[in-house]
């Protein structure tokens, strides 16, 4: 296991004080954890199954960064030394989210650590069918912008329909991974803006042709990126544009979204 670290520890000049987000996975759901019973008594009949059915994706995906990490590595002399140095971070962080997740989904399933891991350990990623996006270091960071900025907006949905009706604890894993996943955009749109002010005009013509792949796709290939083509039909059609759009507008490449435009990405219809 990759442990996360404080980023001040290592020499990335373009982000000398901050720290990814520290937490620690036993302290806040250990190992065994059980849902209390008056939780479970106050829960409407249909809301573990489909938060169990949720997490059974969920789980899986973020494990899949080890895969992309590993892939990543093959590629290094491509690579920049301060996305190089952001990578271990940044796994430390996804593997975290899995074994938090894990914890979550056995306490809802009944599933055992034993059996996720061998699950998780038969799936066959395939990278041919997203190789556009990994033509080079930009594309590559490009769609991790993308991804984690709507990792975070889904995760804050999450939190709302199906975490916190489960108590604190779960409340607080989701807490954490909206906190990671917006770190994770903050750091990699750093990496662009530093390492590729040259080429940030090309982003809105990539993000189009993006979200064209991403609804081509049919289903997600266990490769950790647009891993929400298998969650697409459960958000707004405009889920994607608008999460384009915030990160368009960070770079000062168009405006930002209303309030009220944004907060439909996260509103749990009743």
């Amino acid at each position: 296991m990759v442990k996360s670290v404080c980023l001040e520890d290592q020499p990335i000049e373009y982000l000398p004080t901050l720290c990814l987000n520290c937490w620690d996975v036993d302290e806040l759901i250990p190992i065994g954890y059980r849902l209390p019973q008056g939780v479970i008594n106050n829960l409407a009949n249909h809301l573990k199954e489909d938060f169990s059915i949720l997490l059974s994706r969920d789980v899986y995906s973020e494990g899949d960064a080890q895969f992309l990490y590993n892939y990543l590595l093959s590629r290094q002399r491509e690579l920049s030394a301060n996305f190089l140095a952001l990578l271990p971070l940044w796994l430390g962080d996804e593997q975290k989210h899995y074994q938090a997740l894990s914890r979550v989904y056995i306490a809802l399933s009944g599933s055992t650590t034993t059996a996720m891991d061998n699950n998780f350990h038969r799936r066959s990623p395939s990278l041919e069918p997203i190789a556009w996006v990994l033509q080079d270091e930009f594309t590559i960071v490009s769609t991790l912008v993308f991804d984690e900025l709507g990792s975070m907006l889904s995760y804050r949905r999450d939190l709302q329909e199906y975490y916190r009706p489960f108590g604190k604890t779960f409340a607080r894993v989701a807490q954490h991974l909206v906190q990671d996943e917006g770190s994770h955009f903050r750091h990699f749109l750093n990496i662009l803006k530093q390492n590729y002010p040259h080429r940030l005009k090309e982003l809105p013509d990539f993000f189009h042709n993006l979200i064209k792949l991403e609804k081509s796709l049919g289903r997600y290939y266990h490769t950790f990126l647009l891993d929400h083509a298998q969650e697409m039909h459960r958000f707004p059609s405009h889920f994607s544009t608008v999460v384009i759009q915030l990160i368009l507008a960070e770079l000062n490449l168009g405006d930002r979204p209303s309030s009220a435009v944004i907060k439909s990405l996260t509103l749990v219809l009743p």
